[in-house]
């Protein structure tokens, strides 16, 4: 079973978004376990393991 997020950049410019997997409570990860780039006013479903839990946070582009 997998879970899926829809993403979707409303800014004028590209972004990039990490995704970064918890180790365990209170242990967030500080690599992206994967990575994605989203161009202006696009959008993409990204598919992540059943269970998975974590953080999306944008690397580069828009501010």
């Amino acid at each position: 079973m997998v879970n899926t997020i829809d993403v979707i950049n409303r800014s004028g410019k590209t972004v990039e978004l990490g995704f970064f997997r918890n180790n365990a409570a209170f242990r967030p990860s500080f690599e992206a376990e994967k990575t994605i780039l989203l161009r202006r006013n696009q959008s993409l479903s990204v598919r992540l393991d059943n269970g998975w839990e974590g953080r999306v946070q944008r690397i580069t582009g828009a501010s």
